[in-house]
This record gives structure tokens, C-alpha cells and sequence, in this order.
């Protein structure tokens, strides 16, 4: 079982009490895998919210051409997974193992469990994975308005 020092350093736990960590490290399964291992392909049914342990994966979508256009490379403490995770849809994207890789997986049903039994410690969870799903997406209005510009120029 992953130690409670260790989770403290990721950032969707920074501000669990001990009682909440020791609440989500059974929850959390591990698992490995190898470099170059599809972890799952896009529109694969959700598995889960991954935090990424040590490692890199990579986080690509199929474009109309059928290349595969990479959307992001992440790291340790990194994690993926978490639209299928709050929507229960399958996932947007494919990951795959860049480097021999360990994540850390929260199931959809631990966490539908948590926000019955223990909502503040849930919504801890949901506000980090929040902040992170806004800053993709802030980025990703930077880059449509450059295009934008860039086109109307």
C-alpha cells in the first residue's frame, strides 16, 4: 500500500487530514506498466481516475486522418482519467506508457462511496481535478484565439 507521505505530495491530497488518508489509501490499487504499453485507446469505457506514481504516459486523439495527434506528455503526480471519472463516459483520449510507468487508480464507485459517507473529503478530490480540468481548458482557449487571430490577421 502506497505510503501516507507519498500521497501527501500529489497534489488531489495535499489537504487530506491523516484520517482522510488513511480513509483513501485502501482505496487506491496499483498498477504497472511497461514502456509502449496502450494503457487504453480512445472511447475505451472509463477505468478509473490514474495518478501517475513514476513515469510518463502520453495522452493522444485520432484525428479524421486516423494519425495520432499528441494532446499532452505527463508525468509523476500527474493524473488522468478524470472526465470518465466524473461523467461515467468512456474516455476522450488514448494514453499509452512512454516510460515503465505506476499509477495509482481511484475507481468511479470509491468515489460515488466517498461523496455518500464523506463529502467534504470528496469534494477535496473533485476541486483539484476541477482547478486542473480549467487550466486545460484556459489553454486551450489561448491557443483558439491565437488561431483565430492568426487566420483574421
Amino acid at each position: 500500500m502506497i505510503s501516507r507521505q507519498r500521497l501527501k505530495e500529489i497534489a488531489l491530497f495535499k489537504d487530506f487530514t491523516e484520517d482522510e488518508l488513511n480513509m483513501i489509501a485502501p482505496m487506491l490499487t496499483e498498477e504497472f506498466y511497461k514502456k509502449g504499453k496502450v494503457i487504453w485507446e480512445e472511447d475505451s469505457p472509463g477505468q478509473g481516475l490514474h495518478i501517475i506514481d513514476y513515469g510518463k504516459v502520453r495522452v493522444t486523439k485520432r484525428t479524421k486522418e486516423e494519425t495520432k495527434q499528441i494532446l499532452a506528455v505527463l508525468k509523476e503526480n500527474n493524473f488522468y482519467g478524470e472526465l470518465s471519472l466524473l461523467d461515467g463516459r468512456a474516455h476522450s483520449a488514448a494514453i499509452e506508457a512512454l516510460e515503465d510507468t505506476k499509477v495509482l487508480v481511484l475507481k468511479r464507485s470509491d468515489l460515488e462511496k466517498m461523496l455518500e459517507e464523506t463529502p467534504k473529503t470528496a469534494y477535496k478530490i473533485v476541486r483539484e481535478m476541477t482547478i486542473a480540468i480549467n487550466e486545460i481548458l484556459r489553454e486551450m482557449n489561448d491557443k483558439f484565439m491565437k488561431l483565430v487571430n492568426y487566420v483574421w490577421e
